[in-house]
């Protein structure tokens, strides 16, 4: 934005430089022909760009006719040095050409300034009051050319109002307006801007804040498991989350969950889907149940956006009970496990969430990912990949971790590994008996 209005103005005073010169310095006038026209109409044309960047206006039809403009005028000007129209008929076709130049400029500025818009308030009447200036310049100077001298007689003010110390005009007035007018836009827009990212920042320090407390830098003990997690936002705040809530039957419910979109929205839904996690381990613990109280909270909260999240209650004995709304499926032994998913959080009322229980062997690792491991993409545009994903499921957290942060990290990567220690079962046992979870696996597909 700024740029372009940099660009235009440095454009005008070059334009004016080279007319200055050719005054003083004999020059082809070809030469100074096309630097003018080019200058100009690159200077024109930006200026155009900067209202409607500004602004930030509508490519439309009349957009376009305004764009159109100074290829319509450079056009005009060859066909007048070729002979083929004269003065008159060539102030006539840029007088029309501009028209549409100006209703849009005005017409966007009138738009927004009545939706309250400061930077087109300020803009509209000085813009307005030189525009009308120069369309009155052009059309005025074709009726004096056309034979109709009182033009120059009459309303020489209009032309000329003083010679000393310098030449000035009513249109030289209306220009120096409408630049003082544009360039007080810029340090107030940029107050504005700065006020804007000072309270955004507040903002997000205070999700941070926020955050930093429902999302565990520990994670509390459950006798009988080893559970680890590693959690690194892409952001100052992330769309992942996850809780382990020990039950007081013993073992635990673990939420891993991803949250749509970045930034501040999606910091908000953490909040809420971990204080209902919370809430609802109070009265139930059973997955199923627990998301489909979480999606029904989603429904009126979610925006068009949505979550995924995996449910898991893990049991002393080892014994995992699984419910997926659309998460990814938890590795286990280094393959993918195979569970029912359920539409994700926030999408419709007309979900369920089926249980699958899985057991847990002793020392065997089970793992959940959020999509910033599975999606972490290379500079190539080479994505980390299911397989790559399932290769390394085996591997602690942290390594899972860093190594999809530092192939690529493009999104916020949550890693959480439960393993089954031996002294889980060890008070289980009883003498006679021996347990082994091959017939479990085998049922699940796992080898």
């Amino acid at each position: 934005m700024n740029l372009w209005f940099g660009i235009y103005e440095l454009l005008t005073g070059v334009d004016h430089l080279v007319l200055d010169y050719y005054r003083f310095h004999p020059t082809p006038e070809w030469i100074i022909w096309l630097l003018d026209e080019a200058l100009s109409s690159a200077s024109w044309f930006l200026f155009l760009l900067f209202i409607f960047t500004i602004l930030n206006g509508r490519k439309n039809w009349l957009f376009w006719a305004a764009v159109s403009t100074q290829v319509v005028t450079i056009l005009g000007q060859l066909a007048l040095r070729m002979g083929w129209i004269g003065l008159v008929q060539f102030d006539l076709i840029w007088a029309l050409a501009l028209v549409f130049y100006f209703c849009y400029i005005l017409g966007l500025l009138y738009r927004k300034a009545a939706r309250g818009v400061p930077d087109a308030q300020l803009m509209l009447i000085p813009v307005a009051l030189c525009y009308v200036g120069w369309l009155a310049v052009i059309l005025l100077t074709a009726l004096g050319r056309s034979g109709h001298t009182w033009v120059y007689r009459d309303l020489h003010w209009f032309f000329e109002i003083s010679r000393r110390p310098f030449p000035f005009s009513v249109n030289d007035i209306a220009d120096m307006v409408m630049l003082v007018a544009v360039v007080a836009v810029l340090p107030l827009r940029f107050a504005r801007s700065r006020r804007d990212e000072e309270r955004l920042a507040g903002e997000m320090e205070s999700a941070r804040t926020v955050q930093q407390v429902l999302i565990p830098n520990e994670i509390p003990p459950v006798p009988g498991f080893a559970i680890h997690c590693v959690y690194r936002p892409a952001g100052q705040v992330g769309g992942d989350f996850f809780q382990v809530i020990p039950v007081g039957s013993g073992g635990a419910l673990i939420a891993v969950g991803d949250v749509s979109g970045k930034g501040m929205p999606a910091a908000m839904t953490v909040s809420l889907l971990v204080g209902t996690f919370r809430t609802l381990a109070h009265y139930t613990h059973r997955p199923s149940e627990i998301l489909g109280s979480m999606n029904r909270r989603m429904l009126s909260r979610s925006q068009g956006g949505f979550t995924t999240c995996v449910v898991l209650r893990i049991e002393p004995q080892g014994t995992v009970i699984v419910a997926n709304a659309g998460h990814l499926a938890p590795y286990l032994a280094g393959q993918e496990i195979k569970v029912e998913n359920g539409l994700p959080l926030g999408i419709t009322g007309e979900t369920d969430y089926p249980e699958v229980s899985i057991q847990l062997p002793v020392g065997a690792q089970l793992t959940l990912y959020t999509d910033g491991v599975i999606e972490a993409r290379a500079r190539s545009g080479e994505l980390f990949g299911f397989e790559r994903g399932a290769a390394l499921s085996n591997q602690p957290a942290e390594v899972i971790a860093q190594t999809a942060q530092s192939f690529g990290q493009d999104d916020d990567i949550t890693v959480l590994t439960v393993t089954l220690e031996a002294s889980a079962l060890a008070s289980e046992a009883q003498p006679g008996l021996s347990w082994s979870a091959t017939p479990v696996l085998e049922r699940h597909g796992i080898p």
